[in-house]
């Protein structure tokens, strides 16, 4: 629609040009009259009323086949990506496209004939849009980082987990492990609360990237420890020093609050004292090889 305006424009300022050169009569001369039919004939085809009546059929087609106005007023909606139960942002990024089209077209002069039901989707869409950017980015931050936490970490940010899944079930007016719906508050696109949960959600979702964060720092520190230990010379200072490295990265883990951190602590353990019984498994085979006679030795005896 705006190309056909642009060049329907164009047309009638090049027909004016040429009214001013060949005279208000141009198109009866004999000079001006096949040069006016072509011009006429080109703007028969750009037409911008039909492409708006077009543009028109097509977005009540689209609104039409949307989903049911109840499903509309949840802020969140899971959907099946393969194996996996994703939320999502409940917003229809075409809406956003709907209301710069038609931010176009009241500039184009067509904002009395743009259908009431249109508009009203459009200013829907504008009035949503920021917190469902919000929600959005809020939504795939949690996912990412959510899946850098294996099982064995998982215990550790627990608190973190359950307060967003937690804030994430208000949209859904029901709480974990509770199959009829709860008294707390109820969160729609329409609630007064809807900007205060987002932030919070936001909040929330930043806490647990930072935790995820100091967490998968830790354990890179504790594996790059426990792979010294495989590697040091037999000397006390590096063996200490390696089982320091571990045991400072566990105080910080401790201060920091982590949940459940003994039972992880266990495990961390166990992998050390598998090492160091590999260790000394190597240093005994060392030790009681040098006791042992030589091809030499049993030769000159």
């Amino acid at each position: 629609i705006l190309w056909a305006k642009q060049m329907e424009r164009q047309v009638h300022a090049l027909m004016k040009r040429m009214g001013d050169v060949l005279g208000k009569e141009w198109g009866q001369q004999l000079e001006g009259r096949q040069l006016r039919r072509s011009c006429d004939e080109l703007l028969s085809k750009l037409d911008s009323r039909a492409y708006f009546r077009t543009w028109v059929t097509e977005w009540e087609r689209e609104l039409s086949s949307d989903a049911s106005s109840k499903l509309g007023t949840y802020p969140i909606i899971v959907v099946r990506e393969g194996k996996t139960i994703v939320a999502k942002a409940n917003f229809d990024e075409k809406h956003e496209y709907l209301s710069k089209e038609i931010r176009y077209l009241k500039w184009l002069g067509y904002e009395r004939d743009i259908p009431r039901t249109i508009a009203l989707v459009s200013e829907e869409a504008m009035t949503r849009y920021p917190h469902a950017m919000a929600l959005k980015t809020a939504l795939q931050s949690y996912a990412a980082a959510r899946g850098l936490i294996t099982s064995e970490l998982e215990p550790l940010v627990a608190p973190e987990l359950r307060t967003i899944k937690e804030a994430i079930m208000e949209a859904f007016d029901v709480s974990p492990g509770r199959p009829k719906p709860s008294t707390k508050r109820r969160i729609r696109w329409d609630s007064k609360d809807l900007p205060d949960w987002v932030a919070v959600l936001n909040e929330h979702v930043s806490r647990f990237e930072e935790r995820v964060e100091i967490l998968l720092r830790a354990c890179n520190n504790i594996s790059i420890a426990v792979k010294e230990l495989e590697t040091v010379t037999y000397e006390r200072q590096k063996f200490v020093g390696a089982v320091g490295e571990v045991q400072k990265v566990v105080d910080e883990l401790s201060m920091a609050g982590y949940s459940d951190l003994a039972k992880w602590v266990g495990k961390v353990n166990e992998s050390m004292g598998v090492v160091l019984a590999s260790r000394l498994e190597e240093a005994l085979c060392a030790w009681t090889e040098t006791f042992e006679p030589s091809d030499d030795d049993e030769e000159e005896g």
